[in-house]
């Protein structure tokens, strides 16, 4: 219940952010309706990290790389079950283009693991057992988040988006 109130509250604030923006706009370079986008894509891009779990709850080592999209993240698990987000985030246009590289390694000795590609309302599996996986993902215009969800895993993950 909590999180539709913080949710109206933060879109009630990029609307006034849209209308003062709209009303005090003098430049003449930029069309108002590229400049209104613009600012949104920046108010949006200011919560986007919002759903990665953080570095502390983390049971391996993530490492950022230009942004939050991509970087390394490598873990070792024994039998652990968790949901953690490792990468990504939520823009219009992303300044970094709009692909994201991954490389997963999965070692796994027993248990289940999943790595999941969240693409705005979608989610791909991407690989679910022991083995590699190597891709682009088209991330233009969608949130995207990437998540491993384990359940009494034991094994090793290494993680490379570029």
């Amino acid at each position: 219940m909590f999180g539709i109130f913080k949710m109206v509250f933060l879109v009630i604030i990029a609307l006034v952010i849209i209308l003062c923006i709209t009303i005090f706009n003098t430049g003449i370079a930029e069309n108002p309706k590229d400049k209104i986008i613009n600012i949104y894509d920046s108010f949006i891009q200011s919560f986007d990290t919002a759903g990665l779990t953080s570095n502390w709850q983390l049971k391996g080592k993530r490492k950022y790389g230009i942004d939050k999209y991509v970087g390394t993240y490598v873990a070792s698990y024994d039998n652990y079950s968790a949901e953690e987000t490792i990468f990504g985030g939520t823009a219009i246009s992303r300044k970094n283009g709009d692909h994201v590289k991954v490389k997963i390694k999965i070692e796994k000795e027993s248990g289940n693991i999943d790595v999941i590609a969240k693409l705005g309302n979608n989610e791909t599996s991407l690989i679910s057992n022991t083995g590699e996986y190597e891709d682009s993902i088209y991330i233009e215009g969608v949130s995207y988040y990437l998540t491993i969800k384990l359940v009494d895993f034991k094994g090793n993950i290494d993680i490379t988006a570029e």
